[in-house]
């Protein structure tokens, strides 16, 4: 979900001859989708909402809110199948989700042009997203039964890997780093910040290489399970203190189970910082026991606790998966600015990485 999470459809009057959706569609093609998928009549349609992959369009009939959802163009049926499959059973568990939509012909998705589509049900939920530690510990707790629903889930099934990834191993890295450096060189002279940017990317650099050697290695002897791939708490929708569900699986991949701990960990080690406020004196005087107890609450709902090989690991691989936000930076339509905006939190995580102690339990 993006910023903007919808939370009520306020519509203005449709005009019926220009494309309000991300596909741009028409109400009447729109109205063909729904009725693909026996959903009746369009009542309401609202502005598509900004996601970072697929397009979503929210819609309203007499059925309730439901979400059309047109996946890039590198997706395929087989994964879009084995996706709906897991989202199925984790609806049919218990687990608290988006459903997917089936047609009449029983289908969980059509094409549009040459796009997948799909429809999901619409989950209520507060708007905007929601950082404080009674809810960041019902995540915990949502990521240890997700993983522990989807270990269930894929008994018997073969994995369908997907064709688009969010992340890089550290050779990946490494060569994305060079690249963005002959992208900031470009831009000296240009930007008054490249220079600054640039630094930043070659520091970046330094802190990677000590990971070349040994990370197969290790992350090849860490736990492997079936992980959601982008549990960041955008991705958890709340009612009240209530996980009202987690979404967006375009990313589930076989992988070990720590990247989806160290990804989400990195909003908690920022809520940290955010919490103890501007006259931080060193980063040790955080509250890093709360860490610990938001760690805690994913190894009392998981199907086995972290080990101490993971914990021990677990700052290292919080660093790498930052430094390959910063590695991806100048992919972005403003290098020198994204590069400056995610280097801010530099020293922070590389200060975590050298607490090998820090998540201990």
């Amino acid at each position: 979900m993006s910023e903007e999470i919808l939370h009520t459809l306020r519509i203005d009057p449709a005009d019926h001859s220009n494309p309000r959706t991300s596909l741009q569609l028409t109400l009447s093609q729109l109205q063909k989708l729904a009725d693909d998928f026996d959903l009746g009549r369009i009542v309401q349609m609202d502005r598509p909402l900004d996601t970072q992959c697929n397009t979503t369009d929210p819609f309203k009939t007499g059925q309730g809110t439901f979400l059309l959802r047109a996946r890039h163009g590198e997706e395929f049926k087989e994964r879009v199948e084995y996706l709906h499959y897991l989202i199925d059973y984790l609806c049919s568990h218990g687990f608290p989700t988006a459903a997917v939509i089936r047609s009449r012909q029983g289908r969980s998705w059509t094409t549009w042009g040459e796009r997948i589509v799909e429809i999901h049900r619409f989950v209520p939920h507060d708007p905007g997203i929601h950082r404080d530690w009674r809810r960041m510990h019902a995540a915990a707790s949502a990521l240890g039964d997700l993983h522990r629903m989807l270990g269930k889930a894929v008994i018997g099934r073969t994995p369908v890997p997907p064709e688009m990834r969010n992340d890089a191993n550290p050779q990946q890295c490494w060569m994305l780093l060079n690249d963005s450096e002959s992208t900031l060189l470009s831009q000296i002279g240009v930007h008054p910040q490249a220079e600054e940017a640039l630094s930043i990317v070659r520091k970046a650099r330094e802190a990677l290489e000590p990971l070349l050697g040994d990370y197969a290695r290790i992350i090849g002897n860490l736990p492997w399970v079936t992980v959601h791939g982008d549990f960041h708490f955008w991705n958890v929708l709340y009612r009240a203190d209530q996980i009202a569900a987690v979404v967006d699986f375009d990313f589930v991949q076989e992988r070990e189970r720590l990247f989806d701990i160290a990804y989400a960990l990195q909003s908690v080690i920022l809520h940290l910082r955010h919490v103890h406020g501007p006259n931080l004196r060193s980063f040790g005087d955080l509250a890093w026991s709360n860490a610990r107890i938001w760690l805690d609450f994913y190894d009392e709902a998981a199907h086995q606790p972290l080990s101490a090989a993971e914990r021990a690991w677990l700052p290292l691989e919080v660093l790498r998966i930052y430094l390959v936000s910063i590695a991806t930076s100048t992919m972005q339509e403003d290098p020198v600015g994204t590069v400056m905006k995610n280097g801010r939190d530099f020293p922070l995580f590389l200060w975590v990485s050298q607490q090998r102690d820090i998540f201990a339990g």
